[in-house]
């Protein structure tokens, strides 16, 4: 016999909770580290019980997951849709992307970047598909020419190492978006050449031309 659903009253008052909790745990991963927080610490602040908050997540795990979870299923889901677009559109995109996801799940975003390895399942996943969408980008900018360093595997790690950081450090500034665009842009791409331009010879490979003799 399934159990009885709870009155919409005690269903808010659940998701209230959840809420909540989930809000004070992204704070404090974010600028505690994950390891330095304790369940019964969130617990307090949230002002729940320990059987409450263990009501909605078991373990800490769960509660990591659940914070981080939100960032990385909409970034997955953007860096698809950008898969066939140009590739200097993708790598705009993809900062256009990270900014987003600032705005909405900053927090998460914090807490995935500091994360040194994620546990096999669903998180992982997710993760290793975000990270792999962000090095397709970067094949198609080194085949079109435009990748500064050439590799995508390391134009990869910078983007993973650095554009949280960034983030982090500009987030007071009003221009916040051009600050972090424009840096990133400088670390990935370069401006491609314009192949209708003709190239001019360059002054050393001038042809030079002797004088000739004066005849007397």
């Amino acid at each position: 016999m399934d159990a009885p659903r709870p009155s919409p009253r005690v269903a808010r008052r659940r998701a209230s909770q959840r809420e909540r909790i989930l809000s004070i745990a992204a704070r404090r991963f974010a600028t505690e580290s994950v390891e330095c927080v304790r369940l019964d610490q969130i617990a307090d602040e949230a002002d729940v019980s320990r059987n409450t908050l263990y009501s909605h997540f078991a373990t800490k795990e769960q509660l990591v997951e659940a914070v981080m979870r939100p960032a990385l299923e909409q970034g997955v889901a953007e860096l698809r849709r950008l898969a066939r677009r140009p590739a200097r559109e993708r790598i705009d995109g993809i900062l256009a992307l990270y900014l987003r996801l600032w705005r909405e799940h900053a927090s998460g975003l914090i807490v995935a970047s500091r994360l040194r390895t994620l546990p096999p399942g669903p998180l992982a996943d997710l993760h290793e598909a975000f990270a792999e969408g962000v090095l397709s980008a970067l094949a198609a900018a080194a085949r079109a020419g435009i990748l500064r360093v050439r590799e995508p595997p390391i134009a990869a790690r910078v983007v993973m190492r650095v554009a949280i950081p960034l983030l982090e450090l500009y987030a007071r500034y009003d221009n916040l978006d051009t600050l972090f665009a424009d840096s990133m842009r400088g670390l990935l791409v370069v401006d491609a050449p314009n192949p209708t331009e003709k190239k001019q010879p360059r002054a050393d490979r001038a042809p030079s031309r002797r004088a000739r003799p004066t005849r007397a």
